[in-house]
């Protein structure tokens, strides 16, 4: 476990979250919104333990009383925020206390300026989130998406690192 939170601990992926993987990200809800193959087979769950999770930094969200995980979050070197939770941990505060924890770790040990997300219009979830968690939003822009390039305008939100 890298830190923790009241219900979560964040930590690297391991190939012992090869079956929730497969079970979460094959709910269409849940990946509705990401770039995510779909369906997402045990070939993507273990490309994603053993390369995609590697990049600095993307953290299983284990919920402490189960053991098990529920989701994902990461933070980037420029500040981007993502996070997705399993279905089954929807409306529980899950996501609400991950981003508190993460802008925490992003703002005191990676001495970030700002964090940012973008999202999709019709994802209310999340615009919810980050507006509970103290983000702004600010203009709407294309979000761009390493090997593709820039993709539809989205809604964008911040938030600065102030005393």
């Amino acid at each position: 476990m890298l830190f923790e939170s009241k219900r979560l601990k964040f930590r690297l992926f391991s190939k012992e979250d090869k079956i929730d993987l497969i079970k979460i990200l094959n709910d269409e809800v849940v990946t509705k919104w990401a770039h995510l193959p779909f369906p997402y087979t045990e070939k993507h769950a273990e490309w994603w333990i053993n390369t995609g999770s590697k990049k600095k930094y993307h953290f299983a969200l284990e919920e402490k009383k189960k053991e098990q995980l529920l989701g994902s979050i990461k933070l980037t070197n420029t500040g981007e925020l993502g996070c997705w939770i399993g279905k089954e941990y929807w409306n529980q505060g899950f996501a609400t206390e991950a981003v508190e924890k993460i802008k925490e770790f992003g703002f005191k040990e990676l001495k970030l300026e700002r964090i940012w997300a973008a999202t999709h219009k019709d994802n209310l979830a999340p615009v919810k989130v980050l507006k509970i968690t103290g983000f702004t939003r600010v203009e709407d822009k294309p979000y761009y998406v390493e090997g593709i390039g820039d993709t539809k305008v989205r809604p964008h939100f911040e938030l600065l690192n102030r005393p």
